[in-house]
């Protein structure tokens, strides 16, 4: 019979800011770190204190409790034959979210609904396993949010996730959000800028807004997605005498190793932004290892649109992402080869290509019966 191996539970607190403190441990031979409580059924939640005091205080009762639990026979790796409480259910969803490789604005939004849902939530409901929460209250905590369908969609998928994943962890038996109404968004077509377009509001950033003209010209020539992978872009990205941007599966939307190769005319703009930088760690525009936040260019461009809109180079709905789907209608109508396009894009699979095109306005039902066999 193997001999269960472990270590003691002990206190690790980063010195660094916003990251969280924990408990760790290993056991047979695998190294957990535990952030609360939640997998012992104890509400315990350091990480949600502001005074310091506090907080060192419960991260020693739960270094405490792990400590017991292990001594007692406890298996961090066998699965939970009791449901906990909704509060407790919740509160281990969520960490696991925020913890993992997701997008921020993603995280942000999937945080705030579960703040809100909690705080809607009755206590006594709070405290109850997961399904026997009455779906009167999932139905009416949604109906808040029904001031547009896109609102109301928003909202009902970020708690649909929580509850899925309630679901797949085993803590709860159905997804009762699947129940709730659903909506429908009104189709929006997304407008690609023109040649002439593009070539003014390229002029008009390069001269006024220098890093969000960096930003938009990576998002039209290496079809970037500008908030998760071009604001993090590090000196050490761009290898290959500046020809290739390479990004490992962490850096990415696609979770795979991406290599991005990059057209003549921006080598040259970025040989002559990084003409100094030498930390290969730097950001290539803050030039520091220190990045801007999410919504940096989000702001730059809010003010950069409103002066482009009164000089009418650009239209009031085409966006940052326009330049990826004006290059991606560009390849697509240089190449007709929707493989190709997937790839550049990084996309899933075909479908979700066909449906940017669609969305796109570049490929419709009426153009599919020029395809029909010929007889």
């Amino acid at each position: 019979m193997r001999q269960i191996m472990f270590t003691q539970p002990k206190i690790v607190t980063p010195n660094k800011k916003g990251e969280r403190a924990y408990v760790t441990f290993y056991y047979n031979g695998k190294r957990l770190r535990e952030y609360n409580g939640n997998r012992l059924n104890l509400n315990l939640n350091p990480n949600q204190l502001g005074n310091v005091n506090d907080k060192n205080r419960i991260l020693e009762k739960l270094q405490f409790e792990f400590a017991k639990a292990l001594e007692k026979g406890w298996n961090p790796f066998s699965k939970i034959t009791e449901k906990p409480s909704l509060k407790i259910a919740l509160s281990l969803v969520i960490e696991d979210k925020l913890s993992s490789n997701l997008c921020d604005l993603y995280k942000r939004n999937l945080k705030w609904v579960y703040e809100k849902f909690i705080a809607f939530v009755p206590p006594k409901e709070l405290s109850s396993k997961v399904d026997e929460l009455p779906f009167l209250t999932i139905e009416s905590f949604l109906n808040q949010f029904r001031t547009s369908e896109r609102n109301y969609i928003n909202k009902r998928r970020c708690l649909g996730t929580l509850f899925n994943e309630m679901v797949r962890k085993g803590l709860a038996v159905n997804n009762l959000v699947r129940n709730t109404r659903s909506a429908r968004g009104k189709a929006s077509l997304h407008i690609p800028y023109s040649h002439e377009q593009l070539t003014n509001a390229f002029e008009f950033l390069k001269t006024t807004y220098p890093n969000l003209y960096l930003c938009c010209i990576l998002t039209y020539g290496c079809l970037l997605r500008p908030h998760h992978e071009i604001r993090l872009l590090k000196r050490r990205h761009i290898v290959k005498d500046f020809t290739q941007i390479q990004l490992s599966g962490s850096e990415n939307k696609s979770k795979r190793i991406r290599t991005v190769y990059i057209p003549n005319y921006l080598q040259t703009i970025l040989r002559e932004q990084l003409k100094d930088v030498t930390d290969l760690e730097a950001n290539i525009f803050t030039f520091r290892r220190e990045v801007y936040g999410v919504g940096y260019f989000n702001i730059m461009w809010g003010k950069a649109k409103k002066k482009m809109l009164n000089k009418g180079i650009i239209e009031a709905n085409q966006t940052i992402y326009s330049f990826r789907h004006t290059a991606a209608v560009n390849v697509y109508q240089k190449t007709k080869d929707l493989h190709i396009l997937q790839q550049l894009l990084q996309h899933s699979n075909m479908i979700v290509t066909l449906n940017y095109l669609r969305g796109l306005g570049e490929i419709s039902d009426e153009r599919l019966k020029d395809v029909l066999p010929e007889l």
